[in-house]
């Protein structure tokens, strides 16, 4: 049986399997934790891309970056702030 799931800590969109009870993922899946957490902490993103072996950013942006809710607020915080300094 073949689902998307979240764990704490883990983010992913690809495919865990599950065997009976146990509960089994590929290594790949943790491609996408990396690359989001890497470009969270800063890491530019045409390194990650590299390090990750992609061709172009973009790929890594359009299919392993995610947005967390973390990076939303960081970002409402940063335009409430330049938005009270216009005023």
């Amino acid at each position: 049986m073949a689902q998307t799931i979240a764990l704490e800590g883990i983010i992913s969109c690809s495919v865990f399997r599950f065997h009976e009870d146990t509960l089994i993922f590929r290594f790949h899946e943790l491609r996408h934790t990396f690359a989001t957490l890497a470009i969270q902490q800063g890491v530019d993103v045409k390194t990650v891309s590299n390090i990750l072996g992609h061709y172009s950013a973009g790929l890594t942006l359009d299919t392993y970056a995610h947005v967390t809710g973390d990076m939303r607020r960081e970002a409402a915080d940063r335009m409430g702030g330049f938005i009270a300094q216009t005023i």
